[in-house]
């Protein structure tokens, strides 16, 4: 107990003289001399050790999320870049097919017949008495192409062997026989089946004609391949035939087969015709 409580305890008891034996002890108690001066200040102590750390308090709520700030403008464009090495070149794709052979034109029209020659010499006698009849009229053409023929259209030779008499228009594939008379006519050629108009390529008989063409159309004879034959498959078509010639005629062979057709060389022809006169 110090000096202030022990004040404060005789005011409260002796404040109304109730305890007057307990107010003059402490009374007694209470009395003191002047205070003396304050002495020099002590030699501060040591400082204590460090106390231990307390735990850590919890953790507060999260304060409301801030509002987003404004997008900021957009930086310069930086400039482009080089431009890279150009790539190593492709391969050349495969060639396309060939396409069809256009139709042929039209025949012009024929020229005027020209004048009759001097009658000639009168030939040698035979053993019967009667004139030597003068067979000197032939031809001779052949093809070394693979060019396609169309239906209906003639095959056209393009190289005149020999001819006497007789002529050939590569062209339009006309023989015109400028004599009347008895002829005969070999033909062979290299076919094969080029069907481009039906996938299915059916087998088929390929085969050719040979026609009077002027002055008007007259079948003579007709040949075909020995067997049936399916797309890219080739054959072979060979006739002959003896037939009368008008004077000044001309006369084709042409592919009745269905289907377009191709010439085939083989070796080096392809094809080849020939016509002589025999009366």
């Amino acid at each position: 107990m110090n000096q202030d409580n022990l004040e404060q305890i005789m005011r409260d008891c002796c404040k109304d003289k109730k305890d007057d034996c307990l107010c003059r002890v402490l009374d007694c108690v209470c009395k003191k001399g002047v205070t003396g001066p304050t002495g020099p200040t002590g030699p501060t102590g040591p400082t204590g050790s460090r106390g231990v750390t307390g735990p850590t308090g919890a953790t507060g709520p999260q304060g409301i999320t801030g509002p987003t700030g404004a997008t900021g403008s957009q930086g310069i464009q930086g400039p482009t870049g080089p431009t890279g090495p150009q790539g190593v070149t492709g391969p050349t794709g495969a060639s396309g097919l060939q396409g069809p052979t256009g139709p042929t034109g039209a025949t012009g029209p024929q020229g005027i017949t020209g004048p009759t020659g001097a009658t000639g010499a009168t030939g040698a006698t035979g053993p019967a008495g009667d004139p030597a009849t003068n067979l000197d009229s032939y031809a001779m053409v052949h093809d070394e192409t693979n060019s396609t023929i169309s239906h209906n259209q003639p095959v056209l030779f393009q190289t005149t062997n020999i001819s006497n008499k007789i002529t050939y228009n590569p062209a339009t594939g006309d023989f015109t026989i400028p004599e009347e008379g008895i002829y005969i006519i070999h033909w062979w050629i290299n076919v094969r089946h080029s069907d481009s108009d039906h996938s299915t390529c059916e087998p088929r008989t390929l085969g050719i004609e040979f026609h009077q063409f002027w002055p008007s159309d007259v079948l003579i004879a007709h040949s075909s391949t020995h067997n049936k034959l399916t797309c890219c498959d080739t054959g072979t078509i060979s006739g002959n035939a003896i037939f009368a010639a008008l004077p000044g005629a001309s006369y084709r062979l042409i592919n009745t087969s269905g289907i377009d057709i191709s010439l085939v060389p083989n070796d080096l022809y392809s094809a080849a015709v020939s016509i002589t006169r025999i009366v």
